[in-house]
């Protein structure tokens, strides 16, 4: 790995957010992760899980997705669940080529836009990106691990 990544990362462990795990059946997984005491899932409104729909692009190309989401503390962490429920998205291919797993680590950053822009100057490689312009996410590849690295705003 460069050098001049490792000293320029936003993947700084006290900005560490969120695992984000895909799976197939949200109201499942919710149901038997909570019976084990992983828990208690939810959103604001007090509903189990949300339906959020996207615009942005994956992998270079405009897309438009949508996703169940649904969260847990656990200490300073947070366990995010997503259920693809529309669209082209890396979440879904995830789904179709790998199954159900944890998909993604999440940081928190002022400035995603910016990041963005230093992170793939700096060799990384933008899988999805969406809402750039104000409260965005992007999600970054990883070359080993298999994990994908995600930067949102704080």
């Amino acid at each position: 790995m460069d050098k001049k990544i490792l000293e320029n990362t936003p993947f700084k462990p006290e900005d560490f957010h969120h695992v984000g795990v895909i799976v197939r059946d949200m109201d499942r997984t919710i149901e038997h992760l909570e019976a084990i005491g992983i828990g208690p899932f939810g959103m604001m409104g007090d509903q189990k899980w949300v339906d959020v729909a996207f615009k942005g692009e994956f992998r270079g190309k405009p897309a438009e997705w949508s996703v169940k989401i649904s969260n847990t503390k656990v200490g300073d962490t947070e366990i995010e669940l997503l259920q693809p429920s529309g669209g082209e998205s890396a979440l879904q291919e995830f789904l179709d080529e790998k199954g159900e797993g944890v998909h993604h680590i999440a940081y928190l950053v002022d400035d995603v836009a910016g990041e963005v822009t230093r992170l793939e100057k700096q060799g990384l490689k933008r899988l999805t990106s969406a809402n750039l312009d104000t409260r965005g996410f992007a999600y970054f590849e990883t070359v080993e691990g298999g994990v994908v690295i995600e930067i949102r705003f704080r």
